[in-house]
């Protein structure tokens, strides 16, 4: 297939190729060691094997251990050192905190919440560990967990511009959007370049409506902090809907350098490239991504409709028959199904399939009348027929 106008920059093309598609800024390559001298490359293989060995009963060398191996990108063999360094020393929530960090990189969400619940629990007045609670619980909407934290550090903190913002966060997911405003504008007023502020004030200028203002908070959250994945996505978010996919793809990138288990980061980088017909280098992202979470549906869907782009239907059924068979509300597998069953021209399965969806709450008869995928299946006369019958029975026709 040829690939429609424009081109993703050659970096990206070029980074998605690369196992887990992050981890960090790429070395620079070293220059070529001297005779008889080890390269840069032996010298880090024969640190980490050092590290690894590192044993016995001293909580403090193995925690030490366990931040080198974390910053060699070791994170698997961090994480044992560390888990042997807590078992040692229970109560040390820095060790808890760096848990917490090991197993985000892992993507195990689950149980660095429950190190960072830890941490906090030991050592309630660390205001970084106890704003990254907050934020941990207001993701997963347990926003009353995330108020019973954020109101002894907002007694303890009342003039931190962070405790304010963390605040407007709330705020906004309660949908007191007023109460989040000035919760925001108070955490600038302490600290001009606080970015969690200056965030909140972008999503909520983007659900106005108010784009360029949104575009204008994010850039400026990102002059605070450069790796925030919240204004980046958003920034991402913006370009794509101008069409501007280099720009687009290199901040969603940019957020799979930071955390390579963020799958909204993944599918928005693998649809740029599905939109600007890079279908293989598609594929390869998406790949990437049902391995580092395998039990991620998500990741299995998008991996199916990129192999379904590709022309790869047999791949693509068996992506689509793994989400549907492990989660059977998924309506949208089952329209993916449909649309794969109509491509190959097998109409008694496209028919199975849309039923399925119908049964499921599927109401875009639109799409199935519009879409050319579907024509080999609404072609046929008794198809049509039930789909029209069942267009006029929901909308209160006769």
């Amino acid at each position: 297939m040829s690939r429609p106008g424009g081109t993703l920059p050659l970096l990206a093309v070029l980074v998605v190729l690369l196992p887990g598609c992050g981890g960090g800024e790429p070395a620079p390559q070293p220059e070529a060691p001297a005779a008889g001298a080890l390269s840069t490359d032996e010298v880090r293989d024969r640190e980490i094997a050092r590290l690894k060995q590192v044993s016995g009963d001293d909580p403090g060398r193995l925690y030490q251990a366990g931040l080198a191996l974390t910053r060699l990108g070791q994170p698997q063999a961090a994480a044992a050192k560390l888990e042997a360094a807590r078992d040692l020393a229970p109560q040390n929530s820095v060790i808890h905190r760096s848990l917490w960090f090991v197993y985000r990189t892992l993507g195990r969400p689950d149980e660095a919440l429950a190190e960072l619940e830890e941490a906090v629990k030991l050592d309630p007045r660390n205001l970084d560990a106890g704003l990254e609670l907050v934020r941990d619980y207001a993701r997963r909407n347990r926003l009353t967990d995330a108020r019973a934290v954020i109101e002894p550090i907002r007694r303890t903190y009342p003039d931190e511009a962070a405790v304010h913002a963390a605040l407007g966060a709330l705020a906004r997911r309660d949908g007191d959007l007023e109460g989040a405003r000035d919760a925001f504008t108070r955490a600038l007023e302490i600290e001009p370049r606080e970015p969690e502020a200056l965030f909140g004030l972008g999503v909520l200028a983007r659900g106005s409506g108010d784009i360029q203002e949104a575009e204008a908070r994010f850039a400026a959250t990102l002059e605070s902090n450069p790796d925030h994945v919240g204004a980046l996505m958003g920034l991402g978010g913006i370009e794509m809907s101008r069409d501007e996919y280099d720009q687009a793809a290199v901040h969603f990138l940019r957020v799979l350098q930071l955390d390579s288990h963020f799958f909204p980061a993944r599918r928005s980088l693998g649809n740029t490239l599905l939109l600007q017909g890079f279908f293989d280098e598609a594929v390869t992202l998406f790949e990437q991504g049902v391995d580092l979470t395998p039990r991620n549906l998500d990741a299995h869907f998008y991996l199916g409709k990129a192999y379904l782009q590709r022309g790869r239907l047999d791949e693509a059924e068996k992506e689509f028959e793994f989400v549907a068979r492990s989660d059977q509300r998924r309506v949208d597998a089952y329209v993916e199904l449909t649309r794969l069953f109509s491509l190959r021209g097998d109409i008694d399965r496209a028919f199975g399939a849309i039923r399925q969806a119908l049964a499921l709450g599927f109401r875009d008869f639109d799409l199935l009348r519009t879409d050319p995928d579907f024509e080999n299946m609404m072609a046929a006369g008794t198809v049509r027929g039930f789909i029209e019958e069942e267009e006029s029975r929901l909308r209160g026709g006769s």
